[in-house]
């Protein structure tokens, strides 16, 4: 795969969601069309096996498994052998991350680290990139990420503040927006003091 053989790029998006079912076709014919990369995204272990059949088939889809926050009772052994099994087919690490909105729902943030750590240890050891969640969490996010030797960092729908965004841009983690961009006065605030070589863009479809 090269890269100057795409016009457009989506780092973050959904596409084995079950939302996608009745159009999926039709958006991967459209990204052969138009030239467009897209970083697939999962949530799940299911999903993970989805996003890899689904790359397996097309040249427009980067592979990205991994489990996200908000499933992070997930059983790590399971996501380990399918881990193992298809990482020659594995392009990254992704959704991963933390969210503290999710501990009023009755998931444990320290669980969530937990989880996060280990998805970070794959990444590191396969020397993978990642792709972030870090909803009123990014602090932590940071602070945790200081520990790890990760190739590429993508920092998902950043929500974080301005003093994060400046220690961000004087690393070389790379931050997106999300949808939320069009409409969010603070979001596009930020986005004014990104920096253009920092600042990728997504969907994060389906949203």
């Amino acid at each position: 795969m090269n890269i100057d053989d795409f016009d457009l790029f989506d780092t973050h998006i959904h596409l084995s969601a079950t939302e996608f079912n009745s159009s999926r076709l039709d958006i991967l014919n459209y990204l052969k069309i138009s030239k467009t990369l897209v970083f697939n995204v999962s949530e799940t272990l299911n999903d993970s096996k989805i996003t890899v059949e689904l790359s397996n088939s097309n040249d427009n889809l980067l592979s990205f498994v991994g489990i996200h926050p908000k499933y992070s009772q997930s059983n790590l052994e399971e996501f380990d052998v399918f881990f193992k099994d298809n990482l020659d087919f594995i392009d990254g690490i992704g959704e991963i991350g933390l969210d503290k909105t999710y501990i009023e729902r009755g998931i444990d943030f320290e669980n969530q680290i937990i989880t996060f750590k280990h998805m970070l240890q794959l990444a590191e050891k396969s020397k993978l990139p990642v792709s972030i969640h870090s909803r009123d969490a990014t602090q932590e996010v940071l602070d945790i990420l200081e520990s790890y030797n990760i190739p590429c960092i993508m920092l998902h729908w950043f929500s974080g503040n301005e003093y994060q965004l400046k220690k961000i841009l004087n690393s070389e983690i790379l931050v997106s927006f999300g949808p939320a961009l069009v409409y969010s006065k603070s979001l596009q605030k930020l986005a004014k003091l990104s920096h253009p070589e920092s600042t990728i863009v997504e969907t994060d479809g389906p949203v």
